[in-house]
């Protein structure tokens, strides 16, 4: 069963996307603002975390950015009126997995949200033709049954870009993934992990272009990529 924290301060609004999630058949728990997620995420875990940016004292963005930094595994989507591309821009820098605009048809947020949790591979079975990301391990296992060891900056990078809509990252995400500050880090660190992650995954993976820069973006992974859940080791 996925798991979702719905996080919206309109009572009404919140306790009818949290009625039509659960007939869909999700886990779902309703949070009026950022306290009561704190709350929860204390004591439970969740999969997916479902966040209205105009929420009171704390809003989406800056609940959005605490997060990724304390639970990088947690699925993040932004439901918000606001859809001009520079705010689904900063949204996806703040750390978001997607953004709906409001108003959201329930049955398109569900299919976003599996595909997001397909995606940081929290489903049991990863693709047959993927390659499998193991953070405990710092393994990479790839289909034809070889492994690459990873170092712990590699896992992280890696990690990040699974989780990405469509293997697709700023550099900002991949700055923050490791803990830093965007603007106190040295650029040239990144692009020294990516050089030699590219490298590694080039030796094993010839010819597939596994990773690649998106200009004034940032990188793409240019292959199937899941991760296992910390604790869980492959059959």
């Amino acid at each position: 069963m996925i798991r979702v924290a719905l996080v919206e301060d309109d009572c009404n609004l919140l306790d009818d996307m949290a009625f039509n999630l659960r007939d869909e058949g999700l886990v779902v728990v309703a949070c009026a603002d950022g306290p009561a997620l704190d709350a929860h995420l204390a004591q439970h875990s969740v999969e997916v975390v479902v966040l209205d940016i105009g929420l009171p004292g704390e809003d989406g963005l800056s609940i959005a950015r605490r997060l990724r930094r304390t639970h990088p595994r947690l699925g993040l989507v932004m439901l918000t009126a606001r859809t001009a591309a520079v705010d689904r821009v900063r949204g996806m820098e703040e750390g978001a997995d997607a953004y709906l605009g409001k108003p959201v048809d329930v049955r398109e947020l569900v299919l976003v949200i599996r595909a997001l949790v397909r995606r940081i591979g929290l489903n049991d079975e990863p693709l047959d033709e993927a390659c499998v990301l193991c953070p405990d391990t710092g393994m990479l296992h790839l289909p034809t049954g070889q492994t690459l060891e990873l170092t712990p900056s590699e896992v992280l990078l890696l990690s990040r870009l699974a989780r990405a809509p469509g293997g697709q990252a700023t550099r900002r995400q991949l700055i923050e993934a490791f803990g830093a500050r965007y603007r106190d880090y040295d650029e040239r660190r990144l692009e020294a992990i990516i050089s030699r992650l590219r490298k590694k995954l080039d030796s094993v993976c010839p010819g597939t272009d596994s990773l690649r820069a998106v200009r004034g973006i940032g990188y793409v992974l240019g292959m199937p990529l899941v991760e296992r859940p910390r604790g869980t080791t492959l059959a």
